[in-house]
């Protein structure tokens, strides 16, 4: 699990290889206090974990920053 954080709130990263070789990943915001969560499922596929991740984080930013 890789974590990050953006403006105060977390995000949990979760890194899945799939059968032929591609990379998806689901992402977690969590935010404080009383961690709500709200988990956000990939539904891209990448050739790469480093550009699964890499996307995963910037959607996850990107709702983040919609929501305040």
């Amino acid at each position: 699990m890789i974590q990050a954080v953006h403006k105060g709130i977390e995000i949990e990263m979760e890194l899945h290889q799939l059968t032929e070789g591609y990379w998806k990943c689901d992402y977690t915001l969590i935010k404080h206090p009383g961690r709500t969560q709200t988990i956000h499922h990939g539904d891209e596929e990448f050739p790469t974990m480093d550009l699964a991740k890499e996307h995963a984080l910037q959607q996850a930013r990107e709702a983040i920053d919609r929501d305040q």
